[in-house]
């Protein structure tokens, strides 16, 4: 039974982050191809889905839902155009809950959600941070991986906040912001291969497939020591 891979960024679009639009495009498009390359590496075991949630106040955008991989193409300045404020809390409990409805109905699923953001909430009426938590608790007891990617802030203690125990801070300027991109990529493509081998392993054991993705092997430590220095130095 092959495992099918939900894969979803919720990705800030608030104006703040128009400094570093164009690098957060090709980062976006480098983070696909890292997923493509990883559904080619693992064809025989897994099957991954993509979607990319961008959002600031006047909307929360798919560019991308639960899209087959193969079918994903890279995103455009016409796809992301920041502006207005970040309403964080709501784009996050919208998305999961929407992606709750996809995975649910699969046998042999699991996802990895990452939130990217250069500023803080200020603009939620839907979600406030402890409904998110509990969202993201409730989530995790399921083999759900998170990961938080902060500028201008303390990512650790933001992703704290949240029950999310993965973050990378980074600098909010082109140069880092394409950096954290790629460590970013690469960490997501080290997830797949530890997911697989986590999988052939329980083949091996006869373990149960809900055991093996609710296991903290899996969704611990996502970013490296060295991830985290390229994205902030």
């Amino acid at each position: 039974m092959k495992t099918k891979i939900y894969n979803l960024i919720i990705l800030d679009k608030s104006g703040s982050m128009g400094n570093i639009a164009n690098a957060a495009i090709s980062g976006v498009n480098e983070t696909i191809g890292a997923i493509k390359a990883s559904a080619k590496k693992h064809a025989e075991d897994q099957v991954h889905y993509f979607s990319l949630m961008a959002f600031c106040a006047c909307e929360r955008k798919y560019i991308y839902e639960n899209t087959p991989i193969a079918e994903v193409n890279p995103i455009t300045a016409a796809d992301y155009e920041p502006c207005c404020t970040t309403p964080l809390y709501d784009a996050i409990g919208i998305s999961l809950h929407h992606l709750e409805r996809a995975v649910e109905k699969e046998e042999c699923a699991v996802a990895q959600v990452t939130v990217i953001t250069d500023g803080f909430e200020n603009a939620s009426k839907e979600y406030s941070g402890s409904a998110v938590k509990s969202l993201i608790e409730s989530f995790k007891q399921k083999g759900w991986t998170f990961a938080f990617i902060g500028a201008n802030q303390d990512a650790e203690s933001v992703a704290f906040s949240l029950s999310i125990s993965n973050s990378m801070n980074f600098k909010a300027d082109q140069s880092h912001t394409r950096a954290m991109f790629s460590a970013f990529a690469g960490a997501t493509a080290r997830w797949a291969d530890r997911v697989s081998c986590c999988m052939k392993s329980a083949s091996l054991n006869d373990a149960s497939v809900e055991d093996v993705l609710c296991s903290e092997e899996i969704a611990r430590d996502f970013f490296s020591d060295e991830d985290k220095a390229n994205s902030n130095d």
